[in-house]
């Protein structure tokens, strides 16, 4: 009888299991057909440029300094080269210190990323859940990554729905 009632709950649990709805989404493609993501990108990648040029120009600055130091080297006193070494250590520093301040995990290339993109990918998370929601979808995964994906049959795939559902919601 004990063996009967485990088979049964057994069962029930395998069935309960195959009965789920499960769907996947290539979150690159979705971001992809949003025109405010690439504007988006767009603008990332000019600010991006734009820090990228000054940087490169203070390191040519810092560059010039030590081959005019190099030059100079030989005709100054030991407290005047250890005077002169200490501003190309300090400059140096502070070069690297605005590399971090424009490129650095909390940097301000960083923070205006997390402004343009958190809002469409909220918008896109939304629009997922509406879809899957309304679809009955208890599992949507995401293949752009690829990661831990090995197989997936391309009908389960909800991206065009979620694109859909993003350009009407505008």
């Amino acid at each position: 009888m004990k063996r009967m009632v485990l088979f049964f709950m057994v069962s029930l649990m395998a069935g309960s299991l195959l009965a789920q709805k499960y769907a996947v989404i290539h979150s690159e493609n979705i971001l992809e057909a949003l025109p405010e993501y690439t504007s988006a990108q767009e603008q990332i990648s000019r600010l991006q440029e734009q820090y990228q040029q000054k940087l490169q120009a203070e390191f040519d600055a810092l560059e010039d300094m030590f081959q005019q130091y190099q030059k100079d080297k030989q005709d100054l006193t030991a407290q005047q080269r250890r005077l002169r070494e200490q501003q190309i250590i300090d400059r140096e520093n502070e070069v690297k210190e605005l590399r971090e301040q424009y490129f650095g995990q909390e940097g301000t290339l960083a923070k205006t990323s997390e402004i343009l993109f958190n809002p469409i990918r909220e918008r896109m998370q939304e629009a997922i859940r509406y879809i899957a929601e309304r679809y009955g979808y208890n599992l949507v995964l995401d293949i752009a990554t690829g990661i831990g994906v090995v197989h997936y049959v391309p009908d389960i795939d909800i991206s065009n729905l979620v694109i859909e559902r993003l350009q009407a919601v505008r």
